[in-house]
């Protein structure tokens, strides 16, 4: 995931102490890599705090709690939905830092910009119809034609509002005949003076870091019984490599990272640690898989793909990839923890699912016509060798790499052999959206969403979705085709009944283990989470959880800034 530029990048960035006062400046890092060149949130990579879902600048309308479940209020107060719409209610306090209300206005024209713009959430007008406000401060979502609430509430949550002050002028200006032109909208940096509504603004940004600095006046102080958020400044430091963002974590010089950081346990000793003391450390809420090509041979023989699952080592996997950072995976692409628990259902998983089992493995390639020669290498139906399948990753991603080695030792112990296929993350990207692939390392999706389990089983199995091999596919890369599951998947999002949503997950999910269609291999967090208590302390942990293990910058993980605590007293609050 490092970017390039890297020849300015300090390695050990020294902050001015005089100017940024350690008890009054938190450090973060692991979410910018190279020399930032733009703030603006349009941009299709801005840099920190503009890009993703981090909410220090720009917020949204709600923001996921992933320890909830919920939706929690950001800008908005409140929400409710209907079977044909969901309507949230703007916070009659919300305000931009230049002290000017936030309006319907900029909101419907936050959205507005994503359905006339080539922007990463420009897909989320295929569930919006028409979005309406009235004079209290109430905006309707109304659904499409083939309506998904599931998808317009995660929109709420991830679509950033943005002051229609500053960029309808901007994108007018674009605007030649029906189309805009994007290299006039992204000359804009935005690194002035931003107009936000966040609890914080850029301050400076150099090479090496990028400052932040408090909003005094901040809307929503009240919330928190009229207390500022403890640091004043929040500095991102620029390093080229994990191995300096973690060296910075030991000497103190970052406070929180997201950066894997392996043996997490050996850290104590450095005041560091995660969100829990115990194995797997980390909370996790997604599932990294191996993408299958269910159209190539031997791919598309439902049996092959079930000796594969029982093939894998999956413990060793859980021990060298990834620190133990894991709990042990279960069959089937629901969490068996977290808000998902109650989708998941054991004895499903015992009856219909698969485990590390190199005898079953062989007795299912055996019964569907399998052998294997003097070599004990492994023969199809016809008696020739089955070919080798290659397993492919992008470049640098240590762990995803070490998992690979575990599933081709694993993979030989049956008689099939596979290498690995280590690529540019642009050739990964481009290979998984063609189809051109054996075996390919994905976390689908990777954000915490209210959307999930549904996005997850969607983005990998919605056949609807899917394109053949050689078009490009940002769904289903698989290729996979079920016309039970396309139909779960249809059904799923317009189900308000909770029995008969847990009922259609149940289905949905003994069909996934019985076709195998992604081979999950292990729970992985969001993003990393580890903090360093030697000049901050009070930080959300699983002893504490007062807020998620957001980084404190994401979603509802702000609210841990109000909570931290300086080791050293300020004395100008």
């Amino acid at each position: 995931m490092a970017a390039g530029c890297k020849d300015e990048v300090s390695k050990n960035p020294k902050p001015q102490v005089s100017d940024y006062p350690r008890n009054e400046t938190l450090y973060i890092g692991g979410f910018d890599w190279a020399p930032p060149t733009t703030f603006n949130p349009l941009d299709p990579d801005p840099n920190f705090p503009s890009d993703g879902n981090i909410r220090l600048m720009y917020e949204s309308l709600l923001a996921y709690n992933q320890l909830t479940g919920n939706l929690d209020p950001m800008l908005a107060d409140s929400y409710s939905q209907t079977d044909s719409s969901i309507t949230v209610h703007l916070d009659t306090r919300a305000k931009w830092n230049n002290g000017e209300p936030v309006t319907p206005e900029d909101v419907i024209y936050s959205f507005r910009i994503d359905s006339i713009l080539p922007t990463s959430h420009h897909n989320n007008w295929k569930h919006i119809k028409t979005i309406s406000a009235d004079s209290e401060n109430h905006i309707t979502f109304h659904l499409a034609a083939n309506r998904n609430p599931l998808m317009v509430l995660n929109a709420i949550t991830e679509t950033s509002i943005l002051p229609k002050s500053v960029f309808e002028p901007l994108i007018k200006s674009a605007k030649t005949g029906k189309t805009y032109n994007m290299e006039k909208i992204l000359i804009f940096k935005n690194e002035n003076k931003p107009i936000a509504s966040g609890p914080y603004i850029l301050k400076n940004y150099a090479p090496d870091q990028i400052v932040l600095e408090r909003v005094e006046n901040y809307w929503r102080t009240s919330k928190y019984g009229g207390k500022k958020p403890a640091p004043k400044y929040i500095i991102h430091p620029i390093y080229d490599g994990n191995d300096n963002f973690n060296n910075a974590m030991v000497r103190g010089n970052l406070d929180v990272s997201s950066i894997y950081l392996p043996r997490i346990w050996e850290k104590t000793k450095d005041s560091i640690r995660a969100w829990s003391r115990v194995e797997p450390y980390h909370l996790p809420s997604t599932i990294t898989a191996l993408v299958i090509a269910t159209t190539k041979e031997p791919f598309n023989n439902v049996n092959f793909r079930r000796a594969l699952a029982h093939a894998i080592d999956f413990e060793k996997i859980k021990a060298r990839a990834v620190s133990n950072y894991t709990p042990p995976i279960q069959p089937g692409f629901i969490l068996p923890f977290g808000p998902e628990k109650k989708y998941f259902y054991k004895e499903d998983a015992d009856e219909f699912g698969y485990g590390y089992n190199t005898e079953k493995a062989r007795e299912i390639l055996a019964e569907a016509g399998f052998s294997w020669n003097e070599e004990g290498k492994l023969l199809d139906k016809k008696k020739k060798p089955v070919r080798s399948l290659s397993i492919e990753c992008p470049q640098g991603w240590t762990d995803w790499i070490e998992a690979i080695n575990v599933i081709i030792e694993s993979f030989e112990e049956i008689g099939i052999t596979a290498v690995p296929k280590i690529v540019d993350y642009g050739i990964w990207d481009m290979d998984l959206r063609r189809g051109t692939f054996d075996l390919a390392m994905k976390t689908p999706p990777s954000e915490n969403s209210i959307a999930n389990p549904w996005n997850r089983f969607y983005q990998m199995l919605n056949s609807t979705a899917s394109k053949p091999v050689g078009e490009e596919s940002y769904a289903n890369q698989g290729r996979f085709q079920d016309d039970e599951i396309n139909q779960l998947l249809n059904d799923i999002p317009t189900i308000s009944d909770e029995d008969s949503l847990t009922q259609a997950y149940r289905e949905l999910n003994k069909l996934f283990m019985q076709t195998v269609p992604v081979l999950p291999l292990m729970y992985r967090p969001a993003t990393f989470y580890q903090f360093s208590t030697k000049h901050w302390t009070n930080f959300p942990t699983e002893e504490n959880p007062y807020a998620p293990p957001n980084n404190l910058i994401v979603a509802t993980g702000v609210s841990a800034l109000w909570e931290i605590v300086p080791v050293k007293p300020q004395g100008n609050q």
